[in-house]
């Protein structure tokens, strides 16, 4: 039987490459996002390593905050302290490091250069120990003065600077000059560039610029020839109690493992659409290698006629799912390096990374071949299962014909899985369980297969039938064959169709969440604000908001009645709610929030808004339920109404919040309020944020400015741009504006999942025509019965094509449907969290635009298969067994 599984590999080889070419485009992307990660962790840790690797100790403060994805920011520690340190016993060194991400580099275009979706712009002073300095300088000289800087090699390059060029920094303060005096770069010899723009500064300058006057963001310590770093350690924190003190290694590690944390979330990312392509290749192996069997089912019958048990059988269709998996999962690997060696290439244009091919790691290994060879098998186990059900009187016949389409058993599990993925759905959207989006996912796959593949044929026969039914009139012959085509034999049509619906589903979903956001961001702009413009910073760096005279200034603009200013920081909820929910998570969770000697008492970490109450509520509509804006005293702040009923408060209550700079503090509830088109659920009088956030937190973000009745708000805009035209990053926009760029983001996250989703569709397309293509050679007989009795060869290309588009359209309108019911599903559970906020759209332009990209794809995958079968030769193919 090995044999016979070999020889049938072998003779129906072309049948089974584009069956293995879906697995290999599957493999080939989750491995070589595996590979990939693999470099981009060795390479960013390399070079922290290297340019943290002259520092033995650190001191710094036992203070800080959790920003989220691995990222945290710590209270700055006094300048006089590094006195105190560098009279420790074993230190050699000690000087303040200024490390913060408090400015923006302007290009000689007057642009800012980077993204915030790329690496950081990073401000440090420049110290003049060559051990604890970052980096090598390779030309040019160090800064020495207040207006000098010096510039990583990279975005020297990138912004179009050389060494002796005036350079445009734009700051909180606005944008200054300084002049490069010298280029420098990481790694031994200064040649490694590490993705992130680097300024460096004279200590004075890059802490005004950090907004740290007299302070450091830690201090970096070298030891005394022969004294370990643990020996410095300890000596430094027993002389140092109120300050946190690790060494030099464990520092390395924190910042390699900072950002392997957000490779890993990135890899997770890009991995899903690499399985979401292997589901859909699911489909394309179970339907070729239903078709094959379908067409061997003479031979089959003949094994068993001829002894062969119907175990023997089934293991020689394994047998060959093995192989096909085995060898395409080969191929896939082979192609994982290759994806991960172009990406390598783009990736080495932002930073240095290792020189060779990318290595192979034992888990992308075990990954192509346990994911290729499982998915292989176990998609084309009930083929094989069904094959050793046929009686050898099946020998007789051609092909069995498929009448499973309106079986009892079909129904009845078709049903229960629809009903099962159902209700895990609904699990899932009620945050129930201790994984939600786990029970959500698995329901999401329950109820595509249920719809798609099991009920999926009960409906493709007379779908099929009433899609032609326009274009059967009168003597036209291929659209009634095309449709019967696909009408006779269901149970392939739908299977064929699923691959497609997979990926029409995950794009309608995502389409129409998307324009229900919008729609929702644009409403609530709208409605809730009363501003005639918004003068709004498009980078996400901290410390680099609007400049901050930019309020006072626009106060003093003729016909503006009122300027709001916005400021944000983090902080902690450390209320016995707060804690419970922190108590609940992972063990190493907990210790996360919390961090090896950190003073952070446990909690929940939010954002919080900044507000001067009047302006601020007279601008802002938030549906105020309890309090008033007079109420916001220093020492209060107002929350969400939903947020104060999940946790229990009630006017008047004090609340333990955590902040960086002043530890516990505890604020009284004065006011709640039902929604905030800020984006804000927590509300902070400014007298009260500025006394308890970082400085780098001390800046606005928007700045709300509403004109007098009357007002010329063409000149009133002319004049607020003006105050900000020094400020590359800042920009004012009316309504309209503001909330096309609270969108922005989103557009371009939306362009890399469709262009991810990509791969699944291409995979469902190449479905199709491997569909048709087998189609074709199982029905070589009657394609050439219909050439001799008169039918062209155009005819016949047609009736291919047709029944191409028939099956594109059946698998595109499935998903369309399953999309607007997930989409739906999501709406209600966000209107329910969210009352009055979230705003369902339909975006029906996209829908069409989508069902007709579908059909015409639909076309394309057809044209390989309806030439060959119009290329026929009449004679053979009437002949043929």
């Amino acid at each position: 039987m090995f044999r016979v599984a070999l020889k049938d590999i072998l003779a129906r080889k072309r049948r089974l490459v584009t069956t293995g070419l879906a697995i290999i485009l599957g493999i080939a992307f989750l491995t070589g996002t595996q590979v990939l990660s693999g470099v981009l962790k060795e390479s960013i840790e390399s070079l922290i390593g290297t340019s943290y690797e002259g520092i033995d100790a650190v001191v710094r403060s036992p203070e800080e905050q959790d920003l989220g994805f691995g990222q945290k920011i710590r209270s700055p520690i006094p300048e006089a302290l590094v006195t105190q340190v560098d009279e420790v016993s074993g230190v050699r060194k000690a000087l303040g490091v200024v490390e913060t991400t408090s400015a923006q580099l302007v290009g000689t275009n007057g642009k800012i250069v980077g993204s915030n979706f790329g690496p950081p712009t990073l401000v440090y002073n420049w110290l003049d120990d060559p051990l604890l300095q970052v980096g090598k300088l390779t030309e040019g000289r160090i800064p020495t003065e207040t207006t000098e800087m010096v510039l990583d090699f990279t975005s020297a390059k990138d912004a179009g600077y050389k060494v002796g060029d005036q350079v445009t920094v734009s700051s909180q303060k606005g944008s200054e000059k300084f002049n490069l005096v010298g280029l420098m770069g990481l790694g031994k010899d200064g040649t490694l560039a590490g993705g992130a723009k680097m300024m460096f500064f004279t200590t004075p300058t890059a802490q005004r610029l950090a907004q740290l006057p007299a302070q450091f963001n830690y201090i970096a310590v070298a030891a005394q020839e022969g004294t370990s770093q643990e020996v410095l350690a300890t000596g430094l924190a027993a002389a140092l109690p109120d300050a946190q003190v690790v060494t030099g290694e464990k520092f390395t590690r924190e910042n390699q493992k900072s950002v392997s944390q957000f490779v890993d979330i990135l890899t997770t990312f890009v991995s899903v659409f690499g399985y979401v392509a292997l589901f859909v290749a699911c489909f394309i192996i179970y339907n070729t290698f239903s078709i094959l069997v379908a067409q061997r089912t003479r031979e089959t019958a003949l094994l068993r006629a001829i002894g062969a048990k119907r175990k023997q059988v089934l293991l020689a269709i394994v047998l060959e799912a093995v192989l096909v998996g085995l060898v395409a999962s080969v191929l896939g690997l082979i192609g994982g390096v290759a994806l991960a060696w172009v990406l390598k290439a783009f990736v080495g244009t932002l930073f240095t990374v290792q020189s060779g091919l990318p290595t192979l790691t034992t888990s992308a290994i075990a990954t192509a071949f346990i994911v290729g060879i499982g998915v292989t098998v176990l998609s084309g186990l009930v083929p094989a299962w069904r094959s050793t059900k046929v009686p050898p009187i099946a020998a007789l016949s051609d092909v069995a014909v498929d009448r499973s389409s309106v079986s009892r058993s079909r129904i009845i599990w078709g049903t229960l899985f629809l009903v099962g993925g159902t209700a895990l759905l609904g699990l899932g959207l009620a945050d129930a369980g201790p994984n939600p989006l786990v029970l959500f996912g698995l329901g999401a796959v329950l109820f595509l297969v249920s719809v798609a593949v099991i009920l999926g044929p009960l409906i493709a026969a007379p779908f099929s039938r009433f899609l032609v039914w326009p274009f059967t009139r009168g003597t036209a012959i291929t659209p009634r064959l095309a449709g019967e085509n696909a009408a006779r034999n269901p149970r392939r049509t739908a299977a064929t169709a699923a691959a497609l619906t997979i990926g029409v589903t995950l794009v309608t979903l995502i389409a129409v969440m998307a324009s229900s956001i919008k729609a929702s961001v644009e409403s609530t702009v709208n409605s809730t604000i009363s501003a005639d413009f918004v003068i709004n910073s498009s980078t996400f760096s901290i410390g680099t908001g609007i400049p901050t005279t930019a309020v006072v200034e626009a106060r003093a603009v003729p016909g503006v009645a009122l300027a709001s200013p916005v400021r944000f920081a983090p902080f902690r909820l450390t209320d016995s709610y707060s804690q419970q929910q922190a108590a609940a998570k992972p063990a190493k969770e907990q210790q996360s929030l919390l961090g090896a000697g950190d003073a952070a008492p446990p909690g929940e970490d939010t954002f919080m808004l900044g507000v001067e109450p009047t302006s601020y509520f007279e601008i802002n509509d938030v549906g105020t339920t309890a309090g008033s804006p007079k109420d916001l005293l220093p020492g209060t702040f107002a929350a969400e109404l939903k947020e104060a009923k999940k946790r229990g408060w009630k006017l008047g209550d004090k609340v333990p919040v955590y902040f960086a700079k002043t530890g516990v503090q505890e604020l009284e509830l004065a006011m709640t309020f039902e929604q905030n088109a800020g984006g804000g659920s927590y509300l902070l009088p400014l007298a009260t944020f500025e006394a308890n956030v970082l400085a780098l937190f001390n800046t606005d973000f928007i700045v709300y400015v509403k004109a007098e009745p009357g007002a010329d708000l063409a000149q009133v805009r002319k004049q607020l741009d003006e105050i900000v035209a020094d400020s590359p990053a800042i920009s004012v926009q009316d309504l309209g504006e503001y909330a096309d760029a609270q969108t922005a983001p989103f557009d371009t996250f939306l362009a890399v999942v469709y262009g991810l989703l990509g791969l699944a569709v291409i995979i469902a397309l190449i479905g199709i025509a491997n569909t048709l293509s087998l189609s074709v050679l199982e029905r070589t007989r009657e394609l050439g019965l219909l050439r001799a009795v008169g039918m062209s060869r155009k005819q016949l290309r047609h009736t291919v094509i047709g029944e191409s588009m028939i099956i594109a359209v059946f698998g595109t309108a499935i998903g369309l449907t399953i999309g607007i019911i997930f989409s739906f599903a999501l709406s209600v559970v966000i209107s329910a969290d969210s009352p009055g906020i979230f705003k369902y759209t339909l975006p029906v332009s996209q829908l069409v635009i989508i069902t007709l990209v579908a059909a015409l794809a639909g076309v394309l995958a057809a044209l390989g298969p309806a030439w060959r079968a119009s290329r026929l030769d009449v004679l053979k193919a009437v002949s043929s067994v």
